[in-house]
């Protein structure tokens, strides 16, 4: 059964704190807090606008526009943190019977995969964002052009590959015994 409240027995998730991936994870945990503040200020905005459509029939122009740009640049700005720290979900009932080195095999196909997709994720997004500025693409009530909230996740993006890439050699460590 799923606990709430994180087991202290069990080993943390190997985070790095010196060097490259030092720099690494100050990065993206600034680039969390980030989205975070992001998230924040498209609630704010939000709430102004229902607030004055409620009470004085004037929202803010526009405010879904901004409310989906906002999020999908603020959610895409938490994977590479979630990544980092091992904390995406996880189904381990069926790998309970296995042992530690054979499940961390396992996590390093996971983030293998992940490395995978964020690497074609990064790569088509930044093509995307190319070529809506080359179209000029815009938002429909507003007329932001479009390549400005998608050039703005491609960062994220690209932290979540190096993420996942961090990820893969630590559990390909733990597979093969080695101590890091």
């Amino acid at each position: 059964m799923a606990e709430l409240v994180p087991n202290d027995d069990l080993p943390r998730a190997a985070v790095p704190s010196g060097g490259v991936l030092g720099l690494l994870n100050r990065v993206i945990t600034w680039w969390g807090l980030g989205g975070g503040a992001l998230f924040c200020l498209i609630v704010a905005m939000s709430i102004v606008s229902i607030i004055g459509r409620k009470l004085f029939a004037t929202p803010i122009q526009g405010d879904m526009e901004l409310l989906q740009m906002g999020a999908a640049i603020g959610s895409a700005a938490f994977l590479p943190l979630c990544e980092l720290h091992d904390h995406h979900i996880k189904v381990d009932a069926l790998t309970t019977w296995m042992s530690e080195r054979a499940r961390a095999a396992l996590d390093t196909l996971a983030h293998a995969l992940l490395m995978l997709a964020s690497g074609v994720l990064t790569w088509r997004t930044a093509l995307y964002a190319i070529e809506a500025h080359e179209n000029m693409e815009v938002s429909t009530l507003l007329l932001v052009p479009l390549w400005q909230p998608v050039v703005l996740m491609v960062p994220s993006f690209v932290l979540l590959t190096l993420a996942a890439l961090h990820r893969t050699m630590h559990s390909a460590h733990a597979a093969l015994g080695v101590r890091a």
